[in-house]
């Protein structure tokens, strides 16, 4: 008789936002100040592409509805974007409060891309446990 190992929620919320948080500190500690422009415009087309290419990846060969799609979309698009208009924002932001302000920004914009993941991972193995129960 095997046992399955069930993860508490508690620890996959930790480990999601310790992973975000060590990787937004590792964007903000590692910053450069540059002297180009900033492109809002790049960083929303270049969103739009990872999304599109996620969702066509994620969908093929699996009959999903078209709501479905535009559904998984939309929530990939939103954490694409919120990544990459993070990272464009660094600038600006390391002109108006200095590295520690960036520090804290990224952050604090890992942290919630984090939570945001774990909340996601802990409705699949739940929809997969309510599946295995059928």
């Amino acid at each position: 008789m095997s046992k399955e190992k069930k993860q508490q929620p508690y620890r996959v919320y930790t480990q999601y936002i310790l992973i975000g948080a060590a990787i937004g500190l590792y964007y903000g500690l590692f910053f450069r100040e540059t002297t180009r422009e900033l492109d809002f415009a790049m960083s929303i087309y270049l969103s739009i592409v990872a999304a599109l290419i996620t969702v066509v990846v994620r969908s093929w060969k699996k009959n999903r509805k078209l709501n479905e799609i535009a559904i998984d979309f939309i929530k990939v698009l939103f954490f694409f974007l919120v990544i990459m208009l993070g990272l464009e924002m660094r600038n600006l932001i390391f002109k108006t409060g200095g590295k520690t302000m960036v520090i804290v920004f990224t952050t604090v914009i890992g942290t919630i891309l984090g939570f945001t993941a774990s909340l996601k991972k802990i409705d699949r193995s739940n929809k997969k446990a309510a599946l295995k129960k059928v």
